[in-house]
């Protein structure tokens, strides 16, 4: 994987002229997150259960600056996913939007977007389809 911010990635993917190249960006960035990430969007057995925030301060950072980057959070998926085993019992509806806030707040605003885009399982990209991320990593489980 590469420094590249995940918002970058898709604008690089978007600049692509044909599937083929698309695919080609896809491969480029492969990493366990990055399939991960496709996994969670697209598996229909992924289901997130947290409320997203009503407000939060998008990060005002240069891209690449930021607290945290959305490849470093996730692994930490788990703790918004219904019914998974490592998520603490512990864990409220409140404290599990509490730190999707704090999360949001910490990364680059277009990253932060993705990951809103990724929870709702909506993501606004132009040809990205599972059938095409199925195409670039066979072995996928969505």
């Amino acid at each position: 994987m590469s420094d590249k911010l995940y918002s970058e990635i898709f604008e690089e993917f978007n600049k692509s002229s044909n599937k083929t190249d698309r695919i080609a960006v896809l491969r480029k960035y492969e990493s366990k997150n990055f399939k991960d990430f496709f996994v969670f969007l697209f598996n229909p057995n992924v289901k997130f259960d947290v409320e997203l925030p009503t407000t939060y301060r998008p990060a005002i950072e240069p891209a690449g600056l930021n607290y945290t980057y959305l490849n470093l959070e996730i692994p930490k998926l788990y703790r918004f996913i219904k019914d998974h085993p490592r998520r603490s019992p512990n864990l409220t509806e409140k404290k599990k939007t509490d730190l999707l806030r704090v999360i949001l707040e910490s990364l680059h605003k277009d990253e932060a977007r993705i990951m809103i885009g990724l929870l709702q399982k909506k993501i606004d990209i132009k040809f990205l389809t599972s059938n095409l991320v199925k195409e670039a990593f066979p072995n996928i489980e969505i």
